[in-house]
């Protein structure tokens, strides 16, 4: 990879905006990660409806037989959300999400190289049916052929 490419988020996936259903671990599928190990570099949620009271957190459930389902952030209430507001993970899974106004956010700041993923299915979980977001995910190909795609 050419120094220019590491200056960029990398290869951009967009999941349009839906309501939030409620499911455990390992949550609702939301992106595939498959033919390789990706670099995880952002991932945000957009609030296009507000949410009520919702403990939510994002999981990786490996394509390994027998593999454990890797927590990506711990659980967090985005009960204040409003309209407008974003919602992301900061890249250290012992930590909930951030979730606020667009001028305090930061992306991954707990690992702003990246978070290495393996192969599986990156799920959303959520206590409560309530609120809507659009999601954007950031990656960069570790293996030859690896992506990232909507479900």
């Amino acid at each position: 990879m050419a120094w220019w490419e590491e200056l960029s988020l990398g290869i951009k996936v967009t999941k349009d905006a839906a309501a939030i259903a409620i499911d455990a671990s390992p949550g609702e599928p939301f992106f595939t990660v498959a033919g390789g190990w990706v670099r995880l570099t952002g991932l945000l949620g957009y609030c296009t409806v507000a949410p009520g009271a919702n403990n939510c957190q994002f999981c990786l459930a490996p394509d390994a037989v027998g593999a454990a389902v890797t927590v990506l952030s711990l659980a967090f209430d985005i009960d204040p959300a409003t309209e407008g507001d974003l919602l992301t993970i900061t890249g250290d899974p012992g930590v909930a999400m951030v979730g606020g106004h667009v001028a305090r956010q930061q992306m991954m700041a707990a690992a702003p190289a990246g978070v290495v993923l393996s192969p599986g299915v990156i799920g959303f979980i959520a206590d409560a049916a309530e609120g809507t977001y659009r999601w954007v995910l950031w990656y960069k190909p570790i293996d030859d052929g690896a992506t990232v795609t909507v479900i």
